[in-house]
């Protein structure tokens, strides 16, 4: 471990509290001179560090993400890469690399993040981007998967920031009417023994950003849970809350969360199916499998396991 990782750990394990110099100085076997240059380091960086010539440093919570903060807000092993195509393409790469599951793994930027039904997910500079690998017999049932993390996610953010979310079936997470969490999960299935070995959730959160920096074509459907200044909880406290929630809520009941959650119940909607065509519904209910109940104007009703849905206005 170099003298500036030393010294970050020293400081994110003092929870803000001071720590002289000196102390740190003789942990680290180096000169008071090293953990100077250090701390000087890590504040280009951009770590809040507070320095006081008699009393020594404390770290302020700052949003900077990196391998030791990651790891001090994380229940289960997590790595860290500063930029990358995808969270959920760099899980796959740590799986084949025979990476130990549950893991998780976060990324400072994506710049091909992937969303459902073949479609690129926008990722701006400031957002969460997280994907959590699980074992497949820590799926109780795989089936409802992307709903139980739509439920963990609305409700870390709600636990951490008080910014109101809901859901859009089947796992986008809205605030303010916009569109600020996508979700998508993978399956990977043992082919010689037919069961499921591990899944990828991967979740995209746009936490605080400029609505000028959303491309024209997502303007008023996409947006920021804190467009206009700074958010009332880090990246890495964020990422570590979900992961958290998403472990312990396979565990427990949810379905009626999240019809509480689901707002397009009881709303006039489209149905729309890839390459069929468009229908106009209404939405009626959502069964323990996670599927849509829908209502046409003919009367037919029908189940739906995948497609798309929008309100009409």
């Amino acid at each position: 471990m170099s003298v500036k990782d030393g010294v970050l750990s020293l400081l994110l394990e003092s929870n803000g509290e001071v720590v002289s110099g000196q102390d740190i100085a003789d942990r680290l076997s180096c000169s008071r001179m090293a953990v100077s240059k250090s701390v000087q380091s890590l504040m280009a960086e951009g770590y809040d560090i507070r320095a006081s010539k008699h009393y020594g440093y404390s770290l302020v919570s700052s949003d900077v993400l990196s391998d030791a903060v990651l790891k001090k807000a994380f229940s289960i092993p997590v790595y860290y890469t500063p930029e990358c195509r995808s969270t959920f393409f760099e899980s796959r790469s740590l799986i084949t690399a025979g990476a130990e599951v549950p893991f998780a793994l976060v990324a400072g930027q994506q710049n091909g993040g992937k969303g459902r039904l073949g479609r690129s997910f926008f990722s701006p500079i400031g957002g969460v981007y997280l994907s959590v690998v699980l074992k497949g017999h820590d799926i109780p049932n795989p089936d409802l998967l992307t709903v139980s993390a739509s439920i963990a996610t609305a409700d870390a953010i709600e636990q951490l920031t008080g910014a109101e979310c809901a859901i859009k079936w089947v796992n986008d997470i809205y605030s303010s009417g916009r569109k600020v969490v996508g979700i998508l999960t993978e399956g990977i299935v043992n082919m010689e023994l037919g069961g499921l070995d591990e899944a990828i959730v991967g979740i995209g959160i746009n936490l605080s950003g400029n609505e000028e920096d959303i491309p024209e074509d997502l303007r008023g459907k996409m947006g920021f849970l804190f467009p206009a200044g700074k958010a009332p909880v880090s990246r890495a406290e964020l990422a570590a809350a979900v992961t958290d929630n998403l472990l312990a809520i396979q565990n427990r009941d949810f379905m009626d969360e999240y019809r509480r959650r689901c707002f397009i119940i009881g709303q006039d909607v489209t149905v729309i199916k890839p390459g069929k065509g468009e229908w106009p519904a209404r939405a009626f209910g959502v069964d323990d499998s996670g599927h849509l109940l829908v209502r046409y104007e003919d009367g037919r009703e029908e189940t739906l396991s995948s497609g798309e849905v929008t309100l009409r206005i």
